[in-house]
């Protein structure tokens, strides 16, 4: 893994939670160097830290995060070969309203990693283009993560 910066620590009484990973491998890579194990969590009910959560299937899956919104919502998620089209039609969108000749700089962000983008979907239209941080505290929904469970060490 290249970098740490992206990484989120939840610390408890007997272990640290470390979530955000990039990849599938990253996390586990991060799991075998610090001694830890892959586990899933859930930021549900507009909760800031973490619990305990197999509802994404995300270890089974290999992924490193799901979204869960309200049904009518769909979720188009940036590994779906779905996305990469509506992304583009997004795009030649927002040039034409914008007059704009660069709006692919809002999507191709690069603080925020390429398999987090992700976009939604509410009664066949576009409702927005996102990330999984902004669905955890714009759209109230939950969000479940792969995530590594470090135990404390004795300086923490």
């Amino acid at each position: 893994m290249e970098s740490t910066e992206r990484l989120q620590r939840f610390a408890y009484d007997d272990y640290t939670v470390v979530t955000n990973f990039e990849t599938f491998a990253d996390a586990e890579n991060y799991a075998n160097e610090k001694g830890g194990e892959l586990i899933e969590v859930g930021f549900t009910d507009g909760s800031d830290n973490p619990m305990p959560n197999t509802t994404g299937n995300l270890i089974a899956d290999r992924k490193t995060f799901r979204v869960g919104l309200d049904p009518e919502y769909q979720v188009i998620y940036s590994d779906d070969p779905k996305f990469q089209e509506m992304a583009e039609i997004i795009l030649e969108d927002m040039k034409e309203k914008e007059n704009d000749v660069a709006p692919e700089d809002w999507i191709g962000d690069q603080n925020i990693a390429p398999g987090d983008r992700i976009i939604i979907v509410k009664n066949g239209e576009v409702n927005t283009v996102t990330t999984r941080e902004r669905i955890k505290y714009l759209m109230r929904g939950n969000v479940y993560e792969l995530a590594v469970k470090e135990p404390k060490t004795v300086s923490e």
